[in-house]
C-alpha cells in the first residue's frame, strides 16, 4: 500500500467514525421508570412525541413554535402527567419570547396547579430571575405598544416569592434583594424597611448576609437625616443601629470605620441640642432651654460645646451639672452621667424628640 493511498484511507475512516459520533449525539434520552431511554421521535399524536416535539423547538430557538405545540398539548391531554413539564416549558418559551410578565404568569399558574410537583423550585427560579431582570430595567409591555419601567412589578414578585416559599434560600434572596435594590436606588425610607423585615425574617441568616442588612439599614436611616432645623429622630435611631451592629460585629465595624461614624453622629446630636437650647433661650422658654443645654453637656463631655451650654445654664440661674438624690459628686466630664436629663426634668433620652410645631411641654 502506497503511502499516498494510506492517508487516503484514514481519511476516510476519520470522516465515518465523526459522523456516527455525531449521529450518536442526536440521540436525546429521557429518564423513565428509573433509567434513561432512548426519547420518543418527536412527532404528533402521542404525548410523548408531542412534548418531544416541544423540547426540540426550545433546543433550536424557535419558542413561538414551541408555545403553538404546547397549546396543542394542553387541549388535546388535559389530565396527562406530562403537563408540569409542558406549563414550564411554556413559561420558558415566553421569557425566551421577551415576554417577561406572561412568563411569570404561566409560572404562576404551573405552582398552583403543582404546589409539589417536580418543576416547582424550577419555576420559583425563573420568577426570581424575572423580577431581577425588572429591576434591572427590563421593560414591561402596555398594551402591546408601550414599554414602562416594571420596578414595581419586580419587587411585588420578590415579595410574592418571599411569601410563597418562606423560609427557603430564595426568599432570603429575594427579600434581600428587595433592600439593595432601594438602597442602591438613593430610596432610603423603603430601604430601612426592607432590610428591617428581611433582619425579622431571617435572624439566623449567615454573618455575612445578616450584618450587611443591618449595616445598610443604619446607613440608609442616618441618611434620612435632614439637618438641625429637622426632627432627630433618624440620627437617634442610626445611632442605636451601629451601637448593636459594633456589639455584634466589632472587626467589621471597625473596617466599616463606625467608630468615627457614631463621634460623627454625637457632634451632629449635640449641634441639634445646642441649636434647639439657643432657639427656646430666645424666645423666653427657660425650662426647654435648660432640658436641652443639659443634654448638650451629657453628651459632649470636655467639648466647647460643654463648655459653652455651662456658660448659658448659668446665665439662665440653673445649675451646670446635677447632683444626685444622695448628694452624691457628680461624675468625671469624661464620663457623663446617663440619667441626667431624666432627673432634671422627670424625662429619659428616649422622650427628647424634638418638639411638635415648635414647642416642648413644661
Amino acid at each position: 500500500m502506497t503511502s499516498k493511498y494510506r492517508w487516503f484511507v484514514i481519511f476516510f475512516t476519520v470522516v465515518l467514525v465523526s459522523g456516527a459520533l455525531a449521529g450518536a449525539e442526536k440521540t436525546e434520552h429521557v429518564w423513565k421508570d428509573g433509567k434513561w431511554v432512548i426519547a420518543p421521535r418527536p412527532v404528533e399524536g402521542t404525548p410523548e412525541g408531542e412534548l418531544a416535539l416541544v423540547r426540540m423547538y426550545m433546543d433550536k430557538d424557535r419558542p413561538k413554535d414551541a408555545l403553538k405545540a404546547i397549546k396543542n398539548f394542553m387541549a388535546r391531554y388535559p389530565n396527562d402527567s406530562r403537563r408540569e413539564e409542558i406549563m414550564i416549558l411554556a413559561g420558558q418559551a415566553e421569557m425566551d419570547r421577551g415576554r417577561y410578565e406572561k412568563a411569570y404568569d404561566r409560572f404562576n399558574e404551573q405552582m398552583d396547579q403543582y404546589r409539589n410537583g417536580e418543576f416547582y423550585d424550577r419555576a420559583v427560579q425563573r420568577q426570581y430571575e424575572i423580577a431581577d431582570a425588572f429591576l434591572k430595567g427590563r421593560k414591561r409591555r402596555v398594551w402591546r405598544i408601550f414599554r414602562v419601567s416594571a420596578v414595581d412589578k419586580g419587587i411585588e414578585i420578590l415579595n410574592a416569592i418571599a411569601d410563597r416559599v418562606a423560609g427557603t434560600v430564595i426568599a432570603e434572596k429575594a427579600l434581600l434583594r428587595v433592600g439593595d435594590y432601594h438602597y442602591d436606588t438613593g430610596n432610603v425610607v423603603e430601604a430601612v424597611d426592607a432590610y428591617d423585615h428581611y433582619v425579622k425574617t431571617f435572624p439566623q441568616s449567615p454573618r455575612q448576609r445578616l450584618g450587611h442588612a443591618m449595616l445598610r439599614a443604619a446607613r440608609a436611616r442616618y441618611a434620612q437625616y435632614r439637618g438641625e432645623a429637622f426632627d432627630d429622630t433618624p440620627l437617634t435611631d442610626a445611632q442605636q443601629r451601629f451601637i448593636i451592629y459594633t456589639d455584634r460585629y466589632p472587626e467589621q465595624a471597625d473596617k466599616a470605620n463606625i467608630p468615627m461614624v457614631l463621634s460623627q453622629i454625637r457632634n451632629a446630636l449635640v449641634r441639634r441640642y445646642f441649636a434647639s437650647a439657643k432657639f427656646y433661650q430666645r424666645v423666653g422658654r427657660k425650662t426647654a432651654a435648660v432640658f436641652y443645654y443639659k443634654k448638650v453637656v451629657a453628651q459632649s463631655a470636655e467639648s466647647h460645646w460643654a463648655r459653652r451650654a455651662e456658660d448659658a445654664l448659668g446665665a439662665l440661674g440653673a445649675r451646670p451639672e446635677v447632683r444626685g438624690n444622695s448628694g452624691e459628686k457628680p461624675r468625671p466630664r469624661t464620663q457623663p452621667r446617663s440619667d441626667t436629663v431624666e432627673k432634671s426634668t422627670g424625662r429619659t433620652d428616649a422622650d427628647s424628640k424634638p418638639p411638635k410645631n415648635g414647642k416642648v411641654e413644661k
